[in-house]
């Protein structure tokens, strides 16, 4: 049998790792789809009510992934990517805003858009510049991966609430806590709101409240916020 020399056998490795590089970009494992197949985010979608087969957006800082929400506004997205990931759910009129830092459970309510213009105060911008940033700035996908940073947003915006209308939310967890519309809970602390006027008629936050939030934040600075962290327009809205 006749030997191959260096030369050939070394061709003949290149071509073949050509060969699988190729496939690999083929059966999706490019940069566009992320770098984590087949994992799931899902929530609920509710704004007092469910958001009844609302339409779910992710855009994340790789990949993207769509869901329609059930009768109960529960949806779930399973795709390839890396979070963070901006999330918009709308229903009609109603379009709120969450985030996820990667696989797992992430409810969009309007704490989760109050949640945002707290964060987005601490970075130095206002949710659109937020919600922008989540692809392409990287200290807005540091604090929005970091659970530390997130826990303590939640409990501020828990506390911000207390403080202006009283109202005690049943856990500051609303994030990523697991609920059913118009069971007791989260869904009952949306409707407590809701009913205070905390919560508007088209889901979103108040204003006044969600210009408290951005104002706390912004008392409350992460490292890498202002300038480095606006990832899009001004600070001039919420």
């Amino acid at each position: 049998m006749k030997l191959l020399n260096g030369a050939t056998l070394r061709t003949l490795q290149f071509a073949s790792m050509m060969l699988a590089t190729s496939a690999l970009v083929a059966c999706g494992g490019g940069h566009d789809s992320g770098n984590a197949p087949g994992a799931t985010v899902s929530g609920t979608a509710a704004v007092g009510a469910a958001l009844a087969n609302a339409s779910v957006t992710l855009t994340c800082k790789n990949g993207s992934g769509s869901a329609t929400a059930n009768s109960n506004g529960a949806y779930s997205a399973t795709f390839a990517f890396d979070g963070p990931c901006a999330i918009s759910a709308t229903n009609g009129a109603i379009k709120i805003n969450s985030f996820a830092a990667g696989a797992g459970t992430f409810n969009v309510t309007p704490l989760t858009q109050l949640l945002l213009s707290y964060l987005a105060g601490q970075l130095g911008t206002n949710v659109n510049g937020l919600l922008a940033g989540i692809s392409t700035n990287a200290s807005i996908q540091n604090a929005l991966t970091n659970s530390a940073v997130i826990a303590n947003a939640e409990s501020a915006v828990a506390a911000l609430i207390q403080k202006l209308y009283g109202i005690t939310l049943s856990s500051s967890s609303f994030l990523t806590v697991s609920f059913t519309p118009g069971a007791p809970g989260a869904d009952a602390d949306l409707e407590t709101l809701l009913a205070a006027g905390a919560i508007t008629s088209d889901g979103q936050p108040a204003a006044s409240l969600a210009a408290a939030a951005l104002a706390a934040g912004a008392l409350a600075p992460l490292s890498g916020g202002s300038n480095g962290a606006t990832g899009g327009t001004g600070s001039s809205s919420q």
